[in-house]
């Protein structure tokens, strides 16, 4: 009810009774009315409140479950007929209203306010109740406020009303509620198929004797907390490390070389230092530095860089310790003849700082057919509030009907090396099957939104003032499955590439109610 027991209960020829105080869980709830441009009218006013206001009076309608369609096709030439679906449908609602005011004029202002204010487009009915809930639904006025001057609807300083509503949209929401999704420490999040592939070499940089340095200084070791093993090395600009040992190189085999490096923290303006990661392998007597992979490093944020080496290529003249970046489309070769490579760093323009160099090999029969990486896809990075498996993050949604997200994914995501092709960023709800793939790469600090809000549905890259910027429509890949969260528990999973401790992923909704 949206009345409290307002005085006392008697029965005929008995003392009267007056009600004991209602508990805080048996109180009235509040019910507002909120235009577009804020403006708040207490629809539970206590008459004993001074000044103007407004009462809601016994017989309010429409509050509970709303009206529901069933489409039936009649069978020919037979009784009855066969459902073929129902829906709920727009909402009507009617207020019995009473608006007071100790003064004539106070009246007129209130009752005036009230007219222009819901006449002029949608608001807000809000129901609050005692013990901290509310529930919300958007309303359009469609009559009710005419007035009538008859005796019992109105006198110099009070006037009844049946306000008349309608919600095109029947549910009732509940507060908005947020998840997020965020990288912690990078390395730890690198998934790919099982069984695939085998590390030849995995570094957490703690060692310096691990390491040769073309300038014959020993590798620096400094402590970092945000580092795989509390600890990173130093780089210096201009000088290059290779490992101290050697490994064996199959020509047949895939090769893949990763690297978590960040820029050194230097003076500001300072040159952006640019990582070459790659294998040094010899044939014939000629050694080669082959740069699978090659980035600049701008900014001081922790970053993945990944290339791929595979086969063999008759050395060029010009082949000789040179630091070369492989074709967009291929994996990098080593000379023929080569048998044994050795991981190598190359930092030029300024230092750089590595966490973690990891060597690993694919056998033919685990690819895709060329043996090409890209057939296969970019291993990609998850993103969860702590490690997620396969089974992803379960996020508890209390919503009587699906309720439909909204999604602010931060860049830098699903962005990949020079000449590596970007990787779609996948949500997917493992729950229900629900899977979205969007093919974009998100540049740092900027912000892609994904509505799948019934009536609006976008997909856009945001502007720096909050607004819609460009339509990322066309990059979401295979049927656009913008799927919703069913009542009660939903496992959602973020997969994606490039993603640094910068990178983040809000998932934002709000539950959706039968009624008030």
């Amino acid at each position: 009810m949206l009345n409290a027991p307002s005085a006392v209960v008697a029965d005929a020829g008995a003392a009267s009774a007056t009600l004991a105080p209602p508990r805080v869980a048996d109180s009235p709830p509040r019910v507002t009315l909120t235009t577009e441009t804020g403006t708040e009218f207490l629809l539970t006013a206590d008459l004993s409140h001074q000044g103007a206001c407004i009462a809601i009076l016994p017989g309010p309608t429409g509050l509970d479950a709303p009206p529901w369609q069933a489409t039936v096709t009649e069978y020919a030439g037979m009784d009855g007929g066969r459902l073929v679906k129902t829906r709920a449908a727009a909402r009507r609602i009617n207020l019995p209203l009473l608006i007071w005011a100790p003064t004539r004029p106070e009246l007129l202002a209130l009752k005036r306010q009230l007219v222009a204010a819901v006449i002029g487009g949608g608001c807000w009915l809000r129901v609050a109740e005692a013990d901290g809930t509310a529930r919300s639904i958007r309303v359009h006025y469609t009559g009710g406020l005419e007035g009538d001057e008859g005796a019992d609807a109105a006198g110099l300083a009070y006037t009844r009303y049946g306000l008349q509503l309608t919600a095109p949209d029947p549910y009732w929401y509940g507060p908005e509620r947020t998840e997020t999704f965020r990288v912690h420490g990078a390395p730890r999040f690198l998934s790919h198929p099982a069984g695939s592939w085998t590390t030849v070499r995995s570094d957490t940089m703690t060692d310096p004797a691990a390491w040769t340095m073309t300038s014959g200084t020993p590798l620096t070791v400094a402590a970092e907390a945000t580092a795989t093993d509390g600890s990173h090395a130093v780089l210096p600009g201009g000088d290059r490390a290779e490992t101290t040992a050697a490994f064996p190189y199959d020509g047949t085999s895939l090769y893949r070389i990763t690297v978590r490096a960040r820029a050194h923290p230097g003076p500001d303006g300072g040159p952006t230092p640019l990582l070459s990661a790659g294998l040094n392998g010899s044939a014939i007597g000629r050694p080669r530095m082959l740069a699978a992979a090659r980035r600049p490093l701008p900014g001081g944020d922790w970053v993945e860089l990944t290339g791929y080496a595979q086969g063999w290529a008759a050395p060029r003249p010009d082949d000789e310790d040179e630091a070369e970046a492989p074709a967009e489309a291929d994996p990098a070769t080593l000379p023929t003849g080569t048998t044994a490579v050795r991981p190598v760093l190359q930092a030029d323009g300024a230092p750089v700082d590595v966490d973690h160099v990891t060597l690993s090999r694919l056998t033919p029969g685990s690819t895709t057919g060329t043996g090409e990486p890209h057939a296969m896809g970019f291993l990609p990075l998850r993103i969860a509030p702590s490690v997620i498996g396969d089974t992803g993050l379960p996020v508890d949604v209390s919503t009587d009907v699906d309720a439909w997200p909204v999604w602010r994914i931060t860049g830098p995501l699903g962005r990949q090396d020079t000449g590596q092709p970007t990787v779609p960023i996948r949500l997917a709800n493992l729950t229900t099957g629900g899977e979205l793939l969007l093919d974009y790469g998100i540049p740092p600090g900027r912000t892609v939104v994904i509505d799948t809000r019934p009536g609006i549905k976008a997909v856009y890259l945001e502007t720096s003032g909050g607004g819609r910027g460009e339509n990322l429509w066309p990059r979401v890949e295979g049927p656009a499955a913008l799927w919703p969260l069913i009542p009660g528990e939903n496992r959602i999973a973020v997969t994606a590439s490039g993603a640094t401790d910068r990178s983040a992923v809000a998932l934002t909704y709000q539950p959706r109610h039968l009624g008030a």
